[in-house]
């Protein structure tokens, strides 16, 4: 399974079983549902960092602190902010409304998982990554290291 249908199921997980929730009459409705939101937000949250990973190894520079910290600080915003919002929130639109809206912009949102199905790349980091299916080639030369001459297969001598 790759990262972005991790992701992308996740989410619909979330979405669809958070509808569930405001309709429980006693704990025992919420077991299930909180488990498979729990588990959902596992899955997105263990797919993302290693395909903002994968992201940069194709789109840029491979310095993977800076976006690991913007991640980082965006999966914090969201674990600080969402809570503190989220009072103010229910106050105004009532505890059903807001679970069934994040519900829902969990599923719109969960389709766009699908552009990460296959990134484009640019065409010198497309080469490095598949080999065989970029015009760019690139040739690797080992060197011997023992210190003398070696005899290939043909019998000839190298360095």
């Amino acid at each position: 399974m790759g990262r972005w249908l991790s992701a992308m199921l996740g989410m619909l997980m979330i979405g669809f079983l958070m509808i569930a929730i405001p309709f429980a009459k006693n704990i025992g409705h919420l077991i299930v549902p909180n488990f498979a939101v729990g588990f959902g937000i596992g899955m997105v949250d263990s797919s993302m960092m290693p395909l903002m990973g994968y992201l940069v190894d194709l789109r840029h520079v491979s310095v993977y602190g800076s976006v690991y910290a913007i991640a980082d600080v965006a999966f914090c915003l969201g674990y600080a902010v969402g809570p503190a919002l989220g009072g103010a929130f229910v106050r105004s639109v009532g505890f059903a409304w807001m679970i069934w809206i994040i519900a829902i912009v969990n599923i719109l949102y969960a389709p766009t998982m699908w552009f990460l199905r296959n990134p484009p790349a640019k065409e010198e980091k497309l080469s490095l990554v598949m080999n065989e299916q970029c015009p760019i080639q690139y040739v690797t030369y080992n060197q011997n290291n023992h210190g003398g001459t070696s005899e290939d297969d043909e019998g000839g001598f190298y360095d």
